[in-house]
């Protein structure tokens, strides 16, 4: 999964947002439709109004339409930056005398097709359409995996380097679904053939997606032709630009480029078993991310690899570069796809695996493939470790450290490979579980490493850019897409249900879990397999974390001999085993009190008169904190017209101060990175040319009441 620690985190200082039954039954928002939707007479007729203001409305004459608000954002952006829009295909699927179920596919037209089929996802699908006297309406945007599923891929490539691929997919499905198949698939293929039981079907093409006509059926066979030109990256080392008319270097064809077919990033329904067989010219290597093996025959590699597990979405890259070695590391096969100019080895990947190895897999079990590929991919440019697509950990060309504790702490590499625990979570909150999880198990790996200050540092820096910016402004199951969010939010949640349980039982609980992977495996099964470890139900406590926008504000009032406990957060109730340290005339005494209302009161009678108390003094908590600094910041820029704080808050304008530019900020305790930017450039560490002066980290004790930082 993405994961450009520093320039993630910048992002999100900078930015204020950034995936049935013949009745159909919820929207994907869980939003019933407004009840002043405009209409139309017939269901054909509906589409086509929707369509037409999909591609040249304004934002207001398409929300007068249409109801989802996930589809609404997808219009409000593309006017926003000012993109062409497509209405691609609508057709009525499915209907009875007062419903009907329509499709709906359109395009945000962008220069990848990767971007097409990833912008208009929230758009582009099957739509519940209702009758009421006359006037068809949107209900409500319908699951595109309602019934189906996907067993199996059996996928045979031929790849041309910078022509493109040629793909026939045989999938195994099962049709559950009155309104018949529904699928995405990159919106540039094209399609020559669709079978389906050995039979050409009925069919329609647009927006990146795919619908065939196809009654239910427990076992059914699709099969699909298509060829797919391959798009140039723009942001790739720097070795291939402008050599557009030789034959490339390198490419890829990622797992987000859908190019073959799925129905959503977490859906359950098409976890399948993936068989990819790619035939190239032999002097390219290729790694189809999962565990696989090559001949080379006739100046053709053949390479053929086969997931272990259910999975989803393949991914293809390949390299003329490189030399790919083998070796075994604590049992699991660890193959490298790796120019001679990477930085680093084989071997030093596989020093770098072995004891993250061993600690993940002491706690919560071995990997089910026992394989791993390390792949560097020039086609994303000049970056680090910073994907997971299947089996494989990949990196940009030039990765600057594998773990660091210098700034802001990380362990990128530890954090792709603890990605397999988790991969293959669903729901809307399978972002969390998989990205929440990996920082969680980074946090670990830090602290195995350098210490437990360490992955102190490493938490106390997410919570840092989770309150300058998601907090107050997006919940995880409200926000299922936004990775910043996950990370820096989801860490805190699996790091306080360790500590609430303790190793044994967490651990326990997250093996039970995993056994879920490759079928529902979603934030309810973490809840009932924590709950069942513990011996108690970790519902409450869990729930509150995943549905609010605001962490836990807790206020104290000292009444007498009782301490008076106060959640004034906006939302809901929070369930908090809650230390606190109370100041007494014979010295600290330690206490954990159980929260579970807006207000609880405690008797402290037993400890004397008490002075002050201080909330979570050891940080296990992500709650708001009271007390802290006041914090100046300066940097020395004279010829600079505009300087802007970033990290510590939402960004802070600064003040000019002479030469200088000055910012004064209340900080709770914590630690924070912090970066300038001056007249609009952002240096950060590592970067070449980069002043030291303008970026570093900030611990801030807790001295004074302040207010919430954010």
């Amino acid at each position: 999964m993405p994961r450009p620690f520093v320039r993630a985190f910048l992002a999100s200082f900078t930015s204020s947002i950034i995936v049935l039954a013949a009745r159909p039954a919820r929207t994907q928002s869980g939003a019933p439709a407004p009840t002043s939707l405009v209409g139309a007479r017939t269901p054909a007729a509906l589409g086509a109004l929707v369509l037409q203001r999909f591609a040249t409305g304004t934002p207001e004459a398409f929300d007068s339409v249409y109801p989802d608000r996930f589809g609404r954002e997808v219009v409000r952006r593309a006017v926003q930056q000012k993109a062409t829009r497509r209405g691609d295909v609508s057709r009525a699927v499915w209907r009875d005398a007062h419903r009907a179920v329509i499709l709906l596919g359109g395009t945000v037209v962008s220069e990848s097709s990767e971007d097409d089929a990833n912008r208009t996802r929230a758009f582009s699908g099957l739509y519940e359409a209702v009758d009421s006297g006359g006037r068809w309406t949107i209900a409500r945007k319908l699951p595109i995996d309602s019934g189906n599923a996907i067993r199996a891929h059996t996928l045979h490539v031929t790849l041309t380097p910078g022509k493109g691929i040629r793909v026939t997919d045989t999938l195994a499905l099962a049709v559950g679904s009155p309104y018949g198949f529904t699928v995405r698939l990159n919106g540039r293929a094209r399609l020559s053939t669709v079978r389906l039981d050995g039979r050409a079907a009925d069919y329609v093409f647009g927006g990146n997606v795919l619908w065939v006509r196809a009654a239910p059926r427990r076992r059914a066979q699709l099969v699909l032709t298509y060829t797919l030109d391959e798009e140039r990256p723009e942001g790739g080392d720097s070795t291939q630009r402008g050599a557009r008319s030789a034959a490339p270097a390198y490419g890829a064809y990622h797992n987000t480029f859908v190019w073959h077919p799925f129905f959503e990033y977490n859906s359950a329904n098409d976890l399948a078993q993936l068989d990819i067989t790619v035939r190239l010219p032999a002097a390219y290597h290729l790694t189809t991310s999962l565990p696989q093996t090559e001949t080379v025959r006739d100046g053709v590699r053949t390479v053929h690899g086969r997931s272990q597990e259910p999975d989803f979405l393949g991914a293809i890259i390949y390299d003329r570069d490189w030399r790919p070695e083998t070796t075994t590391v604590e049992g699991v096969r660890l193959e490298s796809f790796l120019a001679p100019g990477f930085p680093y080895t084989h071997d030093s990947l596989a020093a770098e695996l072995a004891p993250v190895y061993r600690l993940l897999s002491a706690r919560f079990g071995p990997l089910a493939s026992r394989y791993i590929a390390a792949v560097e991919d020039r086609a994303i440019g000049a970056s680090g470790f910073r994907v997971r697509m299947n089996d494989a950990i990949v990196s940009g060309s030039r990765p600057r450290v594998l773990s660091d504790t210098a700034y802001v702490p990380t362990a990128a590499f530890a954090h792709e490979v603890s990605h397999a625990w988790t991969m293959n979570a669903t729901g809307p909150a399978a972002n969390f579980l998989r990205e929440g999880w990996a920082t969680y198990c980074e946090a670990l790996a830090l602290g195995m490493r350098y210490g437990p200050e360490a992955a102190d540092a490493l938490r106390e820096i997410s919570r840092a850019g989770y309150l300058s910016g998601p907090e107050g402004r997006q919940s995880i199951l409200g926000d299922p897409d936004n990775g910043r969010l996950h990370y820096a939010k989801g860490v805190w949640i699996f790091s306080m249900l360790n500590t609430i349980m303790g190793d044994s039982a967490f651990d326990r609980g997250m093996r039970a879990y995993m056994r879920h992977l490759g079928g529902r495996a979603g934030y309810e099964e973490l809840i009932a397999e924590l709950s069942r470890a513990a011996g108690r139900d970790l519902h409450g406590f869990v729930m509150p974390w995943l549905t609010e926008k605001y962490i836990p504000d807790i206020r104290t009032e000292i009444d007498g001999q009782r301490v008076i406990f106060t959640q004034v957060q906006p939302g809901a109730t929070f369930e908090l085993p809650l230390d606190v340290e109370l100041a007494t005339a014979a010295g600290p005494v330690r206490r954990t009190v159980q929260l579970a209302h807006r207000a609880d009161t405690v008797d402290v009678s037993d400890v004397g008169a008490v002075a002050a108390v201080r909330l979570d003094p050891d940080h296990h908590l992500l709650i708001q904190r009271h007390l802290g600094e006041v914090v100046r910041f300066a940097v020395h820029a004279p010829e600079a017209k505009s300087v802007t704080l970033l990290g510590p808050a939402r960004p802070t304008p600064a003040t000019r101060s002479g030469d200088d530019w000055v910012v004064e900020l209340p900080l709770s305790e914590g630690r924070y990175f912090w970066a300038w930017q001056i007249d609009g450039h952002v240096d950060e560490p590592g970067t070449p040319g980069g002043a030291p002066s303008h970026y570093g980290v900030r611990v801030v004790r807790p001295l004074v009441p302040v207010p919430p930082a954010h």
